[in-house]
């Protein structure tokens, strides 16, 4: 048992709610695939790069690390689970930002990414 800072609580709040709405983003866009191949115009080929196999699974694991990392930061039942869950989405977070290097479409908004791991990290040592 530890005692979560105020920080860490809403960063948790805020990593449970990202979590839950880029699961149902990822499943409407798989849902809706093929009724984006019926509209002319649409280059599938971008759409289908981009959605594969692997970046479903990254982004199942990451929302399942990210809504594990809230609920451990949140209750502040175990630091070592809040620890591991964290550090499972930040190397999730790391594999992403080195596919979007090789990928060339690597910009600067992707430091923005790291803001909430970086605050829950720093909840995380506050906490006592």
């Amino acid at each position: 048992m530890f005692k979560p800072t105020k920080l860490l609580k809403i960063v948790s709040v805020l990593f449970i709610i990202s979590a839950v709405l880029g699961m149902i983003g990822t499943a409407v866009l798989y849902i809706m695939i093929p009724k984006m191949q019926e509209i002319p115009g649409v280059d599938m080929s971008i759409i289908n790069a981009t959605l594969t196999p692997l970046n479903l699974v990254m982004s199942v694991a990451s929302s399942i690390a990210s809504v594990a990392a809230g609920v451990f930061g949140f209750g502040g039942r175990s630091k070592k689970g809040a620890a591991f869950s964290m550090g499972v989405y930040s190397a999730l977070l790391m594999v992403s930002v080195v596919q979007l290097m090789v990928g060339g479409t690597f910009t600067a908004f992707v430091a923005v990414d790291f803001i909430l791991p970086v605050l829950y990290w720093w909840g995380l040592y506050q906490s006592e």
